[in-house]
């Protein structure tokens, strides 16, 4: 369906930001999230258009693939109407069709900003799903010379969804809905069009986004990236309860960068007195694997931190270290799982309550230990018995830590033990076995800081993923027994000992800062 607008239409008399009030309260909370539905505040809005470079074209198409009320069109619009640009022409795609009056609000607003500047805007609004409408395909849709977006979140599957299918021929994989939108968007901007994008970070790191953020960075360049520090400041529907960690960025189609502006706030509040550095964008994109991770270094400090990480010997993985997720998946083996401790037949499973830093804790004795019964077919849940590094797979969004690691030493009336899905397990490749003295090592350098500050410029996610793990920059075996040779009799391990350790075997003792 497609309606345009005169662009002599009345002023409404409530404002956009009203607006949007008015079209969040027709809906619940979980209509709005099987939409994917979080919108964009006018702060934010006002701020993702500001960062709109000058386009070459005097006349400027403008695309918003999920308008919402239109507030990041109006915005847009009226970001070019100050640069000097007279002549505007928008296109929106909602698939909510009790948006769509708003939406005729909001852009009758900018009409009339427009015609008393003695300037032209016209809009078309199509109802429709933006991903399956592919205007990229249609060779009626002239290219776009901009696009400001907040794509709905959710996650599809690949063989299930008809979304996977529908933007196959630009990426694999079934990452989220949102990269769905990205990738068209790119797609159908003319050369040096401009994407400036509110999404979750998910997409610069993990297995999943691998194959979108081939296509993203083979067909556009990432020149901007602004972070917040407080997940929950950016939406204003805040009974949607939105923790995912959100970040906006600046893509241009074609072309190279030699740097990346990096911003940081604390929320939307603040975006305007960011925090700004600029890196080398070899510094955010690592050159140094094929998984095209996009880091993202929250300060200058931490900038520090991943230059030093970058002179490291070698990478997880080159050193001979393998990590694998627990076997146990607690739902689908519930009848292997006990909570009475210490039976013939039963050895511990490990959660991750279990793995504090260097040491593992299991006595049975605690509320949330639980056993694995060896019952038929064990086998294909459990791990052979042996000396391994534990990683804890999630933490909460306010801890301070995102790694924390442990050494299990085998109990000698064990043949295998039990790993959850929530843990990680270290080991080394090619049958060797690890030594105690290695497994302090390797777990003294996890529970570092400059390992935890590392990784958060690599993921912003709650979970630690093995796919991050293998490809981070690392110490040499060598340097992991040296560590671990001091750290292994160390009773006390929340003074710091660990970090001073860490610190002066790689070198870095003038980087790292303690947690406040």
């Amino acid at each position: 369906m497609l309606t345009k607008k005169k662009k002599n239409e009345a002023l409404p008399a409530n404002t956009i930001g009203e607006s949007q009030w008015d079209l969040l309260s027709l809906k619940t909370l979980d209509e709005r999230k099987k939409l994917g539905q979080f919108f964009t505040g006018v702060v934010t809005a006002n701020y993702m258009a500001s960062l709109i470079r000058e386009p070459a074209r005097c006349s400027v198409r403008i695309l918003d693939p999920g308008a919402g009320n239109g507030i990041l069109a109006a915005a847009s619009a009226l970001r070019i109407l100050d640069i000097g640009h007279h002549e505007v022409h928008a296109v929106l795609y909602e698939l909510d069709l009790d948006a769509i009056p708003y939406i005729q609000q909001t852009l009758s607003i900018v009409q009339s900003a427009f015609s008393e500047k003695g300037a032209v805007f016209t809009y078309e609004v199509h109802n429709e799903d933006f991903v399956l409408s592919r205007p990229d395909q249609c060779l009626e849709v002239d290219p776009f010379d901009l696009a400001v977006i907040n794509p709905p979140y959710f996650k599809y599957g690949a063989k299930t969804s008809r979304y996977a299918k529908a933007v196959s021929d630009l990426y694999k994989g079934d990452p989220n809905i949102y990269a769905s939108f990205m990738a068209i968007v790119i797609a159908v901007l003319s050369p040096d069009g401009q994407m400036i994008s509110i999404t979750p970070r998910s997409f610069t790191n993990g297995l999943y986004f691998k194959w979108f953020r081939k296509f993203l960075l083979k067909e556009s360049a990432i020149n901007l990236i602004h972070i917040f520090r407080d997940r929950n400041k950016v939406f204003k529907n805040k009974e949607s309860d939105v923790l995912q960690e959100n970040i906006i960025c600046r893509f241009v189609k074609g072309g190279g960068v030699d740097e990346v502006v990096v911003r940081t706030s604390d929320g939307d509040e603040g975006v305007y007195d960011a925090e700004e550095h600029r890196y080398p964008f070899s510094l955010i994109v690592d050159p140094a694997n094929d998984e095209d991770i996009i880091r993202i270094p929250e300060s200058s400090h931490d900038a520090r931190i991943l230059k030093q990480a970058e002179i490291l010997f070698t990478t997880f993985t080159d050193a001979g270290y393998l990590i694998s997720t627990g076997r146990v998946v607690e739902h689908r083996a519930r009848s292997f799982i006990t909570s009475v401790n210490g039976q013939a037949n039963t050895v511990p499973l490990y959660r991750p309550h279990n793995i504090t830093p260097l040491k593992t804790q299991w006595d049975g004795l605690h509320k949330k230990d639980v056993s694995f019964t060896l019952n038929d077919e064990y086998d294909k849940y459990t791990t052979l018995e042996g000396v391994y590094v534990l990683l804890k797979r999630f933490s909460s969004k306010d801890e301070k830590r995102r790694l924390v690691s442990s050494v299990h030493i085998p109990n000698n009336h064990n043949e295998v033990i039990g790993f959850g899905n929530k843990t990680n397990y270290i080991r080394l490749g090619n049958d060797e076995k690890l030594t105690d003295v290695e497994a302090f090592g390797l777990a003294a350098v996890f529970n570092s800081i400059f390992m935890d500050r590392y990784f958060r410029c690599i993921s912003g996610n709650t979970q630690v993923n093995a796919t991050e793990i293998r490809v981070m920059r690392f110490p040499s075996r060598d340097q992991v027994r040296g560590i671990g040779k001091q750290v292994k009799g160390l009773l006390d391990v929340s003074g710091g000992e660990i970090d001073l350790i860490v610190n002066q075997v790689l070198g870095i003792t003038d980087l790292v800062r303690t947690y406040d």
